[in-house]
């Protein structure tokens, strides 16, 4: 078999897996809520729509970014394995400590961004490590994990000290960060697109709160 044949850029391999991952959730979460007839509080829901939303983003993503980009070297392609069994965890980790999930999120934006290192040294496009960590997505995504662990490990003397909605909102306000971090790196991807309908959007907000210059 040639090396084109073997090429991983193409989805031969990361689109089954792609299906297995989402296969793998699906049985995890909806499957057994079925046949248990046991519906989830709304906070767990909401966690596994997230991370059915960043799983299938994901996804479509890979396949536009490889598609103007291949991938050139292993270490991106590895990444991409590496990073699909977390997309499941914060999945089937739904009923877990939110913190467990938070973690996993802050794995995955911390690899995207040393996806984009790796994708920048192919290309020679001059985006160091550091740059790409100091995305605002990401350090939402980081504040909303510290938020929650915080939340979560602080001992019972400081406990008394703070309020109690600090702690009864911790979870709802680190999935909100995280749900809004995952919408704004993929409005941020869509807007190098002037064709695709998040870019359409940002660039009619821009307009609304910043004018046009066709109108001066």
């Amino acid at each position: 078999m040639s090396e084109k044949n073997l090429d991983p850029t193409s989805g031969q391999f990361i689109d089954p897996m792609f299906a297995v991952m989402i296969a793998a959730a699906v049985s995890e979460t909806i499957v057994v809520w079925v046949k248990q007839g046991d519906i989830p509080n709304f906070f767990t829901i909401m966690v596994v729509i997230v991370g059915y939303v960043n799983l299938l983003l994901s996804w479509f993503g890979y396949h536009k970014s490889v598609l103007k980009t291949p991938i050139l070297g292993s270490l991106r392609f590895i990444v991409t394995v590496v990073l699909l069994p977390l997309y499941l965890i914060t999945i089937v980790m739904a009923t877990k400590p939110f913190y467990c999930v938070a973690l996993t999120y802050t794995a995955i934006f911390f690899l995207w961004s040393f996806w984009e290192t790796l994708k920048s040294q192919e290309y020679s496009l001059g985006r160091s490590f550091v740059s790409l960590q100091l995305r605002p997505f990401n350090w939402m995504v980081y504040g909303a994990t510290f938020y929650a662990v915080l939340a979560e490990s602080l001992p019972a003397s400081t406990r008394s000290v703070l309020p109690e909605q600090f702690f009864a909102l911790a979870d709802p306000i680190a999935l909100t960060m995280i749900a809004c971090a995952i919408i704004l790196l993929r409005a941020h991807k869509s807007s190098k697109n002037s064709d695709a309908p998040v870019s359409k959007i940002v660039g009619q907000i821009k307009i609304l709160l910043f004018g046009s210059q066709a109108d001066t």
